[in-house]
């Protein structure tokens, strides 16, 4: 079961079981939740090595679907902002806050119609920032980075981890290519996000973090990465 029908069938229990009669032929849960979640991919963006995806959002509705969600917006920003924070994690998003959901009225909408305002940014004072244009990009803020996360090698050698997905590997082919006869052609992915994550692509010697054998593991500022007979420390800034 996905996301968005999760969001459906909470909700309808929020609101006792009226949910289908209450949200006939007007908008749905569903579709708000779409429109959300297609936001969060149109807006995330690549900062310093990592893909920043907003997370306060402002959602117009008309004034009869905002009439008639208004006695379930509580449940409703509460199940949304879940699903944010779920899908930014599972898409390896980073966010500068937690999320933040919020209702207001166009009478410039049909019934029916969603428009979603958002922004990266810390929980405060969006509305100030929605105009009553039909504007659908907020350019985002993006918290301070203090550096591009990279790897470091025993030798001194810096590698930045400049995009959201970095492979290594002896290939060509890899992001970052290492000349070690110990490590796999695409030996194991990096994945920047809220947390950042290393991953093993099966390869023939395995990946060593913080000494032990990995599939998957987390990587913080200072864990140390060995594939093959090379050893890197990951450092977060």
């Amino acid at each position: 079961m996905g996301l968005l029908d999760n969001v459906e069938k909470r909700l309808d229990r929020i609101v006792n079981g009226s949910f289908s009669k209450a949200f006939k032929a007007q908008i749905k849960p569903e579709e708000i939740a779409d429109a959300v979640q297609h936001e969060i991919d149109m807006r995330a963006r690549q900062q310093d090595g990592r893909i920043v995806a907003p997370n306060r959002f402002v959602i117009a509705l008309s004034t009869e679907d905002y009439r008639t969600l208004e006695p379930f917006m509580t449940g409703l920003k509460t199940e949304l902002a879940a699903m944010v924070k779920k899908h930014c994690f599972q898409q390896r998003y980073a966010t500068i806050d937690l999320p933040e959901v919020r209702f207001a009225e166009d009478t410039a909408l049909h019934v029916g119609d969603v428009r979603i305002d958002s922004e990266a940014g810390l929980r405060k004072n969006l509305e100030a920032r929605v105009t009553a244009a039909h504007e659908n990009l907020i350019p985002p803020i993006v918290a301070d980075q203090t550096g591009t996360p990279h790897l470091r090698a025993t030798d001194g050698t810096d590698y930045p981890l400049d995009q959201a997905v970095v492979t290594i590997g002896r290939t060509t082919e890899a992001d970052i290519q290492i000349n070690d006869p110990g490590i796999s052609r695409i030996h194991c992915t990096i994945l920047l996000g809220s947390q950042v994550m290393i991953r093993d692509n099966q390869s023939t010697n395995g990946t060593m973090v913080d000494g032990q054998k990995i599939t998957e593991a987390p990587l913080n500022h200072g864990s140390l990465i060995q594939i093959g007979n090379s050893t890197f420390s990951y450092l977060s800034r």
